[in-house]
């Protein structure tokens, strides 16, 4: 039996630019889901979560759809690439709220595959659980950046940027956040589509926007590695201007915002794909006022330096 535990993710810096070829800052933070995991007799696949227990035969495996779509792909790539099959029973606990822009799909993909590797004997490098849960994500959604999955395989601060190797960004202080969920769902990829439709029709406009969001996550690169977390702050209310500019803002979002400023949070954004999800606060001197500031669903976070891994039972 093993405990294996993956970190969910906020972009800092970057969302849609990183589209164009801009680089993103994407941070792991301490809300994990966990994963244990035993071979059984059965010859089946048994899932248990939130006190439901389900079992599939490996005919399931190939599914892209239901609830269990990612844990079933990644176990079926895990045994793929293993060259071998078992029966297996998960029980899954997760902390990360779902469908909000947090990365719950990466975790329990990466999860899931570090979890059966370990249960096979083999270990896994944390480059190829990485890439393995990219292609989790691939084979279930059609379309899907390397950023989350990379993120919950590594853990910490990561600079990203499309066709170059991802840097891990050493920083020098515990940096919290409060995340503010607005528990409304969207559609990554519609959202993607309209900014894209946007920079097609009005290229002298959308193409700028992009530009300057690339270069704010390269200022906020410097300003993690030396702690400015005045400057980060500012780049933040920058950023999240931009990105309300490109058109993927919303009423639910902008109040959040302007509600953790007002409270006394030194910067605030959208974090994800925007129009639902979450905002990310970054507030160290005013954290309470801030936090009640965000209403119920808001919660206080901090940087994950671990990525996926296993725990002591």
């Amino acid at each position: 039996m093993v405990l294996v535990s993956s970190p969910g993710k906020v972009i800092l810096f970057g969302e849609h630019a990183v589209v164009y070829g801009f680089p993103a800052l994407a941070s792991a933070i301490d809300r994990r889901i966990y994963v244990k995991a035993e071979k059984n007799s059965l010859g089946k696949i048994v899932i248990a979560s939130k006190g439901k227990k389900t079992s599939f035969s490996f005919k399931s495996l190939k599914r892209r759809r239901g609830e269990f779509r990612y844990i079933l792909r990644a176990l079926k790539i895990a045994f793929d690439t293993l060259g071998m099959n078992f029966g297996v029973s998960i029980e899954i606990d997760s902390k990360i709220p779902r469908a909000a822009g947090l990365g719950s799909s990466a975790a329990i993909s990466v999860a899931v595959l570090k979890a059966a590797y370990y249960i096979a004997g083999e270990d896994i490098k944390k480059g190829k659980l990485a890439a393995l849960g990219h292609r989790v994500e691939l084979e279930v959604q059609g379309s899907a950046s390397p950023t989350d999955t990379a993120t919950s395989a590594l853990g910490g601060v990561l600079f990203i940027r499309s066709g170059k190797a991802i840097e891990k960004i050493e920083i020098r202080q515990d940096i919290s956040l409060i995340v503010g969920c607005t528990g409304m769902k969207r559609s990554t990829k519609e959202l993607v589509a309209k900014v894209k439709t946007f920079k097609e029709t009005y290229p002298n406009i959308a193409e700028p926007i992009i530009a300057s969001i690339g270069e704010i996550t390269i200022e906020a690169r410097t300003a993690l590695a030396n702690g400015d977390y005045q400057k980060l702050g500012k780049l933040m209310l920058v950023n999240n201007a931009l990105l309300d500019a490109l058109g993927v803002g919303n009423m639910a979002l902008s109040r959040r915002v302007y509600s953790a400023i007002k409270a006394g949070a030194a910067g605030a954004k959208l974090t994800g794909a925007g129009g639902g999800g979450c905002m990310i606060a970054l507030a160290r001197e005013n954290r309470e006022l801030v936090l009640k500031a965000l209403g119920k669903r808001a919660f206080v976070t901090k940087i994950s330096k671990e990525g996926t891994r296993v725990e002591h039972l």
